[in-house]
C-alpha cells in the first residue's frame, strides 16, 4: 500500500495540473484525472475512475468559470444555455452508456478518442474568431453541447477537448472567450455524467465509493486545482491558437500513448 503522504503529494500534484490545464486550455483536467487515478488508486477501475473525475470536474469548472466570467461585459450566457442543455442530455447518455460496457472497451474507446482528438488538434486549423464575428447559432451550439457531453461523460474527461475546437470551428465562439465558455459549460456536463456514475453499480472496492464515484479523491484533488488555476488562466491570456492546437496535441498523444501501452 502506497504511503499516505506520498499519495496525498500525488493527488495535490495532480490537482495541481488539472487546475492549469483547465484554465489554460479549457479541457477539465479529466484527461489527467482518469489516467492517474488507474495508475496511483489501488483497486481503481476505468469506471470508478471516469465517474470520479467527473465528479471532480463539477468543482474544478464552477471554480475555473467563476474566476473567468467575473466582470466579463459580454459574457454569451444564451450560448452557455444552449450548449448546457445539450451537454447534460449528452453527458447522462454517455455515463449510462459506458458504464455498460467492459472495462477494457471502455479503456480503448477512451483511449482511441483521445488519440483522435490530438491528430485533429495538430493537423486542423480552428478558425481565428474575434469576439465581433462571433456568431449566435442556436442549432450548432445544442449539436456541440451533445457531442461534447456524449465523449465527456462517457470518458470521465468533462467534453473540453471537444467543445473548445468545435465552438471555434462553428464561430460560437471567440478564441479569447472559448476557455472561459468551455468550463461553464463542463459543470453541467460533468453535472450529469456524475449523476449517471453515482446510479451505477459499484464496480471497485474503495473506502467512500458510491456506484461508480470515489468521494475521498476529490478534497486534494481540487485544493490542488485551486492552487493551480491562477497559472492557468495566466498562460490563458498568452495563448495563442498555435500555441493552444501544438500544447493540447501533444497532451492528448502522450496520454494515449500511454494508455495504450498499459494495455498492451
Amino acid at each position: 500500500m502506497m504511503d499516505e503522504v506520498v499519495f496525498g503529494g500525488i493527488m495535490l500534484a495532480l490537482g495541481v495540473g488539472v487546475g492549469i490545464v483547465s484554465g489554460a486550455l479549457g479541457i477539465g483536467g479529466g484527461t489527467l484525472m482518469v489516467p492517474a487515478f488507474l495508475q496511483f488508486v489501488p483497486g481503481m477501475d476505468i469506471h470508478t475512475a471516469k465517474g470520479s473525475s467527473l465528479f471532480i470536474i463539477i468543482f474544478v469548472s464552477m471554480w475555473s468559470s467563476w474566476k473567468m466570467n467575473r466582470g466579463a461585459h459580454r459574457a454569451p450566457w444564451d450560448m452557455v444555455a444552449l450548449l448546457a442543455l445539450g451537454s447534460m442530455a449528452g453527458g447522462y447518455f454517455g455515463g449510462w452508456a459506458t458504464g455498460l460496457m467492459p472495462e477494457r472497451t471502455v479503456t480503448l474507446l477512451f483511449v482511441a478518442l483521445i488519440g483522435y482528438m490530438a491528430y485533429r488538434t495538430f493537423f486542423l486549423m480552428p478558425r481565428v474568431v474575434r469576439e465581433e464575428d462571433v456568431r449566435r447559432r442556436r442549432a450548432w451550439s445544442v449539436g456541440i453541447g451533445i457531442a461534447a457531453g456524449i465523449v465527456g461523460g462517457g470518458t470521465g474527461t468533462g467534453g473540453g477537448a471537444v467543445l473548445v475546437p468545435m465552438a471555434l470551428f462553428a464561430g460560437i465562439s471567440s478564441n479569447e472567450r472559448v476557455v472561459a465558455l468551455s468550463n461553464t459549460v463542463m459543470i453541467a456536463t460533468a453535472a450529469a455524467g456524475a449523476l449517471a456514475h453515482f446510479m451505477g453499480e459499484k464496480t471497485a472496492e474503495i473506502d467512500w465509493t458510491y456506484g461508480q464515484v470515489t468521494l475521498s479523491l476529490a478534497p486534494l484533488v481540487f485544493l490542488g486545482a485551486v492552487a493551480g488555476t491562477p497559472a492557468g488562466r495566466a498562460a490563458n491570456a498568452r495563448m495563442t491558437l498555435g500555441r493552444r492546437r501544438a500544447i493540447m496535441g501533444v497532451l492528448l498523444a502522450v496520454i494515449s500513448l500511454r494508455l495504450l501501452a498499459n494495455l498492451l
